[in-house]
């Protein structure tokens, strides 16, 4: 089972001295730079460069690219296994949340209602060993 600590920007920072991923969130798409990494401890430091307030929650049992369906404005988890999350990120503040990750696909998503439907979700790949080189 992966495990997470959160780290609130207003709190001294705390680096698993693993990899990095910036996961950026505007109003209304995700992008997460590298979307690749090998497994083990991963910083996720989540930016959100939007006009609104956002949230980040991160699935297993996904494939890439899979689109979930909407329920009451908001996606349809019901099958995925919940990661972790941070709530009420606001415009201009930034989020860390270390995770330590086996391969696999994971579902990053803002699922506040309307936000998922508004485009607001990525993948990132994590591989056993190293990273795939991105483009």
């Amino acid at each position: 089972m992966p495990s997470m600590v959160l780290v609130l920007s207003a709190c001294a920072p705390v680096s698993s001295g693993g990899q990095q991923v910036t996961v950026d969130l505007v109003d209304f798409g995700i992008t997460a730079r590298p979307d690749a990494v090998s497994s083990g401890a991963i910083d996720l430091v989540i930016v959100n460069d939007g006009a609104i307030v956002h949230e980040l929650e991160i699935f297993s049992g996904v494939d890439a690219g899979q689109t979930l369906k909407a329920s009451n404005s908001v996606a349809d988890t019901t099958n995925l296994d919940l990661i972790d999350e941070v709530e009420d990120i606001l415009p201009s503040a930034t989020a860390k949340l270390v995770v330590d990750l086996e391969p696999g696909t994971y579902l990053v998503i803002c699922n506040l209602p309307g936000h998922y439907e508004q485009g607001m979700s990525t993948y990132v790949t994590v591989t056993d060993g190293a990273p795939p080189t991105q483009p």
